[in-house]
């Protein structure tokens, strides 16, 4: 709770004694629920259909339905598949996030930058949470467009299979987004003793890059 009503004096003693585990198991465990509500109401029929259009194929409905079928025994492993992402999107920014501060010459220890990750990330579970409550009442889920849901972001401002990249862009204008960087720092300036407005520059123009990434991978695959 310190990280949503007192950020400052919460983020400052994680940098001194960093804890990380709690937040993280958290934001774990909330995949699966979400994972599973995302595969029960999605069209797995039109979804697949597109897909064969995409690369040329023509399938018949028996050969969709035994798709179908298959799909949905898979569901455990998708919801692996969920926490895995998870787990790699935290650990993964957690050492990008320390091996920047190390490039600075700032002395922050991993755990320091996993603990700050993990607790910044807070606001993102919190979204998800809020996610998995609105979705839950609606009939089928795109996975194009769910993340537009909350209306947190701009991405509803362009279409998500028209503007593919465009959606990416508009998506990462996310207000939850710019929470979670200003968390961010907040822990790494108390971590690294280093003035916040120089950590804000470096969360900054981690995320540019980031985002510039997800959309060039978009287009890859649009």
């Amino acid at each position: 709770m310190g990280a949503f009503v007192t950020p400052a004096r919460t983020f400052a003693s994680i940098a001194r004694r960093p804890t990380w585990l709690l937040p993280f198991l958290i934001g774990a465990a909330l995949a699966v629920p979400l994972t599973e509500l995302v595969i029960s109401k999605t069209d797995m029929r039109a979804e697949i259909s597109k897909g064969a259009v995409k690369r040329g194929q023509k399938l018949s409905d028996d050969q969709v339905d035994r798709i179908v079928e298959q799909t949905r025994r898979m569901t455990p492993i998708f919801d692996v598949f969920g926490v895995v992402v998870v787990a790699a999107a935290t650990f993964g920014t957690a050492a990008v996030l320390w091996g920047a501060c190390q490039a600075f010459g700032w002395d922050v220890r991993f755990k320091q930058s996993l603990g700050v990750t993990t607790h910044a990330f807070l606001p993102q579970t919190l979204a998800s949470g809020a996610l998995l409550a609105v979705l839950w009442n609606r009939d089928t889920v795109d996975k194009a467009t769910m993340g537009d849901a909350l209306r947190t972001n701009l991405g509803f401002l362009a279409d998500a299979h028209q503007d593919p990249v465009g959606h990416a862009l508009l998506s990462s204008l996310d207000l939850v987004s710019f929470w979670v960087m200003a968390l961010m720092v907040l822990g790494l300036a108390a971590a690294a003793n280093a003035r916040r407005r120089r950590v804000a520059i470096l969360v900054i123009a981690l995320w540019a890059l980031f985002t510039l990434g997800k959309a060039g991978i978009t287009a890859l695959f649009a």
